[in-house]
């Protein structure tokens, strides 16, 4: 199992409460459970409801090795995965940095994503990328990486040299592998980390199937509802859960990157968990999968 924990990153959006009403004392223990089993990361940010406090809390609690954190700044705190508020003046970073320190109860974090690149008016983004360096130089983060799907002004950005590691959601899970095409061979040619965030397509290859196939939320394309179907038609042949379909198809694809995965819950934990020590799915079953998404 020590390989595949290596590769996983416990995502904290589910633990915090943007997609459900939560119970603080199981996601901490959710967030323990992560760290007995060997998982060395955990992403949070200020806008996944209570995550940060959260994740705090359990630091406080565990007496092992401390995981690599990283956190994001730019997207205000919120609790609904639908309702975004932001802010990317300095002083409106600096304060969401400094209390996400203080939250999360750590002296420097591990990695500092810039959230949602896409939400930042381009006529703002060299005093964004300046703050963003302000904040590495000054001892606050030890790295910089983007946090979000970049928008296609963004690129020259993108290629710079600023971000170590990069972050994005639904590009590389088995609803879309667009990620492959483009972000993973260039973090591999330029020495860069790449976070594939999302792996069950923001639930709808896991728990969150049939309500969202059944009556789709407006956030939610519907060429991944259908190939999500797809998915789960592979899923039903060869009897395997989707959700174990779906984490195990990211670890059956050649390429290196970090898995972040959502458990809300203990229980969805070791399912999640349950999944990944079964390893690389049969050759037979990835390629299936893979002619769905061409």
């Amino acid at each position: 199992m020590i390989k595949e924990t290596n590769k996983l990153v416990l995502g904290t959006a589910g633990l915090g409460g943007i997609w459900r009403e939560i119970d603080a004392q199981e996601s901490i223990l959710t967030i323990l459970d992560a760290l007995k089993c060997r998982i060395v990361a955990i992403d949070t940010a200020p806008a996944y409801g209570d995550a940060e406090e959260l994740v705090g809390k359990a630091l406080k609690q565990w007496t092992g090795k401390r995981p690599l954190i990283s956190t994001k700044v730019g997207r205000l705190k919120g609790y609904k995965v639908d309702e975004a508020h932001y802010n990317y003046t300095a002083d409106g970073m600096k304060r969401s940095v400094e209390n996400s320190l203080k939250s999360l109860n750590i002296p420097i974090i591990d990695i500092l994503f810039l959230h949602d690149p896409a939400a930042i008016p381009p006529s703002d983004i060299e005093q964004v990328l300046k703050q963003m360096e302000f904040f590495m130089h000054q001892g606050y983060a030890k790295r910089i990486g983007l946090g979000g799907n970049a928008p296609e002004w963004f690129e020259p950005y993108f290629k710079s040299n600023q971000f170590d590691v990069i972050m994005e959601y639904n590009r590389l899970n088995a609803c879309c592998i667009d990620a492959l095409d483009n972000t993973i061979p260039f973090c591999r040619d330029n020495n860069r980390k790449y976070y594939a965030a999302s792996p069950l397509n923001m639930g709808l290859l896991g728990c969150s199937f049939s309500e969202f196939t059944t009556s789709p939320p407006n956030w939610l394309g519907l060429k991944n509802i259908e190939q999500a179907k797809r998915v789960n038609s592979i899923a039903d042949k060869y009897n395997i859960s989707l959700q174990e379909l779906a984490h195990r198809f990211l670890l059956t694809i050649p390429a290196e990157f970090k898995i972040v995965i959502g458990a809300a819950d203990r229980m969805q934990l070791r399912d999640t968990l349950d999944a990944m020590k079964l390893g690389e799915l049969p050759t037979e079953i990835y390629n299936e999968i893979l002619l769905t998404l061409n």
